[in-house]
């Protein structure tokens, strides 16, 4: 299972000119700690902590919708995959069932697999508006894995945040974490690599064959 937002897709910058565009508007202080701090959570959680810096915060309720509006704009604007995404999930997906687990909402999660071309490649996808409690809590974990058809320790979760970290292994899963320069150092993982290439070199030695198709 994969986690979407900067594990397969580059959508950090959009995500974060949305956060500063919704301070902003909202008479609030955006800093570089403040983005840090809201990086791998859940779109409620983000913009309570959002709130807690402007000035005089609308209803929780419009600040979601509101930030959902600014950051599929800007993601539609510039999305891109990030290197070895395509063709790491492409090859794993020839030999296990692949799901993307995010905290993302599901109207802009569908935007970025699309866009990226990975939305047909999955057997099934989790958005964070559809768990009652997305990450840190298990739930969008032991979900997925349930449409699977698996056990959550069955399951090898790809994660690139502390947030997506914990929510793996409260389900029980088995966690690979994806470090990129500047993002936090991520405890409680098994192994973790600088990008997905040297992650799929990782895994090729743990897959198993691809069925042979007759022709």
């Amino acid at each position: 299972m994969f986690d979407c937002d900067g594990v397969l897709a580059d959508t950090d910058d959009a995500w974060a000119e949305a956060e500063r565009m919704l301070c902003e508007r909202h008479a609030g202080l955006f800093t570089d700690e403040l983005r840090a701090s809201t990086h791998g959570l859940s779109m409620r959680d983000t913009v309570v902590r959002l709130a807690a810096h402007m000035a005089v915060p609308p209803a929780t309720e419009q600040l979601e919708a509101e930030l959902i509006d600014l950051a599929a704009e800007r993601i539609q604007a510039h999305l891109v995959p990030l290197p070895g995404a395509v063709d790491l999930v492409t090859t794993v997906a020839a030999a296990l069932p692949v799901a993307v687990a995010s905290n993302t909402p599901r109207a802009i999660l569908n935007v970025i697999l699309g866009s990226i071309g990975l939305l047909d490649r999955l057997d099934t996808s989790l958005a964070g508006d559809e768990v009652t409690h997305p990450k840190p809590a298990s739930d969008i974990y032991v979900t997925a894995a349930a449409r699977l058809g698996v056990t959550p320790a069955e399951v090898v979760v790809i994660e690139d945040s502390p947030t997506g970290v914990r929510a793996a292994r409260l389900a029980g899963c088995r966690v690979l974490g994806v470090e990129a320069p500047g993002r936090p150092r991520l405890a409680d993982v098994e192994a973790s690599f600088p990008d997905l290439p040297a992650l799929a070199n990782h895994l090729q030695a743990l897959l198993p064959p691809a069925p042979l198709h007759s022709t």
